[in-house]
């Protein structure tokens, strides 16, 4: 039987805490409370929901509502489904804080949550001495599964460790450092972290903080429980446990708005109207053998304008199948597409949507990327966005189904030519771990079943992974993105890939030529991009 989760009340901290108690992971959920004796955002919410049906200033109002003495949880019940739940819902925002989650967990929150409000930490600020990742469940009787699975992940922060102190001399002596210049030195700090953070495996525990509304989080919470990643099941469970299960272990701990935190079942038409459609396309898509991935990010990248919704909806459900797969038009036949619309409009509607593979935009952006810089480009929620690795639908097999070499890429000052004995080193190490990765995936199918697999597959890999992302945006999110991200200050990593975009687009539509002339090109050898961290 399993042991109930720990509870820990700070009421003078305004912090309510619940721990998991399992072997495997050490998931925490923190919420952040606005007011440790009333549920604030549920009179936020009543307060809107009753100012949208009176013609009172909304301070007569909430005096209506002070001086009366109401309960705001209460009448927000008797109003509630007049309403509708959602409408209420967005206007209670709850902050909370989920620590040792897995890092791809953390991606798949911010790909999953259009409209979140949050941070994850740094790389740059973590101490990996001791790592602690997710573990495989004490079920999982096969010892020498553990033992490999395991051992790939330390091997991961061996090789960290073991090229972080090389990795900072062949940095300082190219750009040529002053070790008495403390912004030199704290560029060379940073730019050494984002360099051997390649390393760094998926399955490597990291915190976040969330603001979002009570709508939100009960569709993340829905979302979470029909995972295939069983870690997001029990993360889900505790998200929900903490924000709608008062008085704790005999404290007086009030949920904020446990009232409207509804409708949280596991929802799983999504995975359900994905298989039926994958399996009605499968004989339609084509497959590209042998698939190359160039270093160059302009070679792998396309852009268009103007795109069209239903083939931006079956090129994802291509990818799905084919994660490598070039971007070629593959003809449906109208009978095959009112299969395919009758399942969409079966399983979706208001309340069920259809998440990341339904998106889609004016200006469509597709390449391959490493995981680190999606993570980056990921917080642009602005931006529609579909990242084949992030959904449970996923080929994995396919997606591993490539050389050694072409499953990753490097940070791009280890492709400066004088620092070609470092990134040899580099790709020694990861091609080495690659070989590991595919054997363990195969073998652990036997053991555990293909979900299993997958979900602790998908651990193991490291950030340096290249995987194929689709973008879309209007002409403000791109000129914001582009902007932000390609100037000297961040990881040169997405400065690059952001540039690019900008280059495609300007040979696309002239206007972006105005963006090309104001912005300097980036430039991974230039010592003054190097240490300019403003």
């Amino acid at each position: 039987m399993a042991k109930p989760n720990k509870f820990t009340f700070y009421k003078e901290l305004h912090t309510a805490s619940l721990e998991t108690n399992c072997s495997h992971h050490k998931l925490k959920a923190h919420a952040l409370l606005q007011d440790p004796t009333q549920k604030q955002p549920s009179i936020n919410a009543f307060l809107g929901a009753r100012y949208s049906r009176s013609a009172d200033s909304v301070v007569d109002i909430a005096k209506e509502v002070m001086n009366k003495g109401q309960d705001a949880a209460k009448r927000l019940e008797s109003i509630f489904y007049g309403y509708g739940h959602k409408s209420v819902g967005d206007m209670a925002d709850l902050f909370l804080c989920l620590e040792n989650v897995p890092m791809i967990t953390a991606m798949r929150i911010f790909n999953m949550n259009p409209v979140l409000a949050g941070q994850e930490r740094s790389t740059r600020f973590q101490n990996f001495e001791k790592p602690e990742f997710i573990k495989l469940p004490d079920s999982v009787k096969n010892q020498p599964l553990k033992d490999e699975y395991e051992a790939i992940l330390n091997t991961h922060m061996k090789n960290y460790r073991d090229l972080l102190e090389p990795t900072r001399i062949a940095l300082m002596q190219y750009f040529e450092i002053d070790e008495e210049d403390k912004q030199q030195v704290s560029a060379l700090t940073a730019r050494t972290f984002d360099t051997v953070r390649y390393f760094l495996p998926l399955g490597l525990q990291t915190s976040l903080g969330f603001v979002m509304s009570a709508r939100m989080w009960s569709d993340m919470i829905s979302q979470l429980g029909s995972s295939k990643y069983s870690v997001e099941n029990d993360l889900g469970k505790l998200i929900h446990e903490l924000l709608t299960t008062p008085g704790h272990s005999g404290t007086d701990y009030i949920p904020e708005a446990d009232g409207l935190v509804r409708h949280t079942e596991n929802n799983y038409s999504r995975k359900e109207s994905t298989q039926a459609i994958l399996k009605i396309l499968s004989k339609e898509f084509s497959h590209d053998d042998n698939v190359q991935i160039s270093r160059k990010l302009d070679k792998n990248l396309a852009v268009k304008l103007g795109t069209n919704q239903t083939e931006n909806l079956l090129r994802h459900y291509q990818l799905l199948h084919h994660p490598l797969s070039e971007n070629r038009k593959n003809k449906v036949s109208d009978k095959k597409l009112k299969e395919i619309s009758s399942i969409i409009f079966d399983k979706h509607n208001h309340h069920n949507q259809l998440g990341n593979v339904g998106q889609s935009g004016t200006v469509m952006i597709e390449g391959f990327a490493d995981f680190g810089v999606l993570k980056d480009l990921n917080r642009h929620r602005s931006m529609e966005r579909f990242v084949p690795m992030w959904n449970d639908n996923v080929n994995l097999e396919e997606e591993l189904n490539r050389d050694d070499k072409h499953c990753f890429f490097l940070c791009n000052y280890l492709h400066i030519p004088e620092l070609i004995g470092l990134r040899k080193e580099y790709e020694k190490r990861l091609s080495a771990t690659y070989d590991r990765i595919r054997k363990w995936h195969l073998g652990a199918k036997k053991v555990i079943g293909e979900d299993m697999a997958h979900e602790y597959t998908s651990y193991l890999l490291p950030h340096a992974h290249a995987t194929r992302y689709r973008f879309y945006g209007s002409f403000d999110d791109l000129q914001y993105t582009i902007h932000l991200r390609s100037r000297n200050g961040g990881h040169v990593a997405y400065r690059s890939a952001t540039y690019s975009w900008l280059k495609k687009l300007a040979k696309a539509d002239p206007i972006w030529n105005g963006l090309i002339e104001k912005l300097p090109v980036v430039d991974p050898a230039s010592r003054d991009q190097f240490i300019d961290r403003s």
